[in-house]
């Protein structure tokens, strides 16, 4: 195998794939990037870890055919050293894999490529075509609430939704849920349902940035994935790079039956200011618990907290509220996280009994909504 290839495309397709190699795996050969000629003009590059896997290819000078196997976090700092140019690779005897750039030459170790694991294809799938900015923000809005308990699997990842006209994300760890959704446009035929682990929505969201990243400055973002379902995998594919991911098998909660349907007080307040008195409360607050209390009248809600080893603290906001008043319990660093996510400069908390979930969202129409405990205090 010898081949020539650009730095900067080199690189490219490593920053992709070479954090998805599983460096504390027992399979050695799990570590490795794959790098294989694809044909005569280009270098196909893969990571996998078994349960995510990254293929992408650049345009390359093939002088002969060959694939190999080598570690990827060390052929990347290596390319990433390298000055700017032309990289030759060879492969030589036992394996080791020479790197030229300039004057500069390595010669690192490899393993044959014929021992890295087969790699899921999606195969005759059809792929639909969805918009990576609204894909993404449906991740930044929903990201926050997935647990991280992978040894509760149903519940650490992103349930993903299309039903033909819309597209929906719902995430929840048993304490918080979250619920996104955007319109497809006009034609869009599109069904799935899928439970997406929380490593695959990271690597997702990464693809998403890259795309964003790519979009020419000035231009109204329209920059675009495809996504299919086949054989328990999810596959997601943008130009050459194709990203597949192990779909959980298990039953996500039936969210639909924690969204509370009515309220008996809607609280509207300025974002930033809660924000802010969040904050400032929660340094007070329980470490382990993160417990506030809400005390909700017309006009205003004060917030306070107290912990018999630190102190206590209260604050008052003025809010747009006018009904029954009540008294409620959050965790602060749990509403936090929704806030953070909104976007918007208002907010409105939709709240029933004392022992009643509260609702978090933004003023006015949205697509998004956010759902929490409460706790007692």
């Amino acid at each position: 195998m010898e081949l020539t290839i650009s730095k900067k495309e080199f690189l490219r397709s490593l920053a992709r794939t070479h954090s998805v190699a599983d460096r504390k795996s027992s399979m050695p050969i799990l570590s490795n990037i794959l790098l294989s000629t694809d044909g005569s003009k280009s270098l196909r590059m893969a990571a996998t870890d078994l349960y995510l896997s990254v293929t992408s290819s650049e345009p390359a000078e093939i002088k002969s055919e060959g694939t190999i196997a080598v570690a990827a976090r060390t052929l990347f700092d290596i390319v990433k050293s390298l000055p700017e140019g032309e990289v030759s690779l060879k492969v030589g005897d036992n394996h080791a894999a020479e790197i030229r750039a300039g004057k500069v030459r390595f010669k690192i170790p490899g393993m044959p490529g014929q021992d890295f694991p087969a790699l899921p294809a999606p195969g005759d799938a059809e792929f639909a075509e969805l918009s990576a900015d609204e894909l993404g923000r449906l991740i930044g809005l929903t990201q926050y609430s997935m647990s991280s308990d992978e040894t509760r699997p149903h519940l650490a990842g992103a349930l993903m939704q299309g039903d033909g006209k819309t597209v929906r994300m719902v995430t929840t760890d048993g304490h918080r849920l979250s619920k996104a959704e955007y319109k497809q446009g006009d034609g869009a035929m599109l069904n799935f349902e899928m439970l997406v682990p929380n490593k695959g929505v990271g690597e997702l969201r990464r693809m998403i940035d890259e795309a964003r990243s790519e979009q020419p400055k000035g231009e109204e973002a329209n920059a675009t994935l495809s996504i299919a379902q086949s054989g328990g995998n999810a596959f997601f594919k943008r130009g050459d790079v194709l990203l597949s991911v192990k779909l959980a098998d298990e039953q996500f909660p039936p969210y639909d039956k924690v969204i509370p349907k009515n309220h008996d007080r809607t609280v509207v307040v300025q974002r930033g200011p809660l924000v802010d008195c969040l904050r400032r409360i929660s340094l007070v607050a329980n470490d382990k618990s993160g417990a506030v209390r809400f005390g909700v009248e017309p006009g205003t809600v004060r917030i306070t907290s107290e912990n018999p080893d630190v102190g206590e603290g209260s604050e008052e906001l003025d809010v747009d509220f006018a009904g029954e008043a009540v008294e409620i319990g959050f965790n602060a660093r749990y509403l936090l996280d929704a806030l953070s996510a909104i976007a918007e400069d208002e907010v409105v908390l939709e709240l029933g009994g004392n022992l009643d979930p509260g609702v978090i969202k933004p003023h006015g129409p949205t697509d998004f909504i956010g759902v929490i405990m409460p706790m007692r205090i």
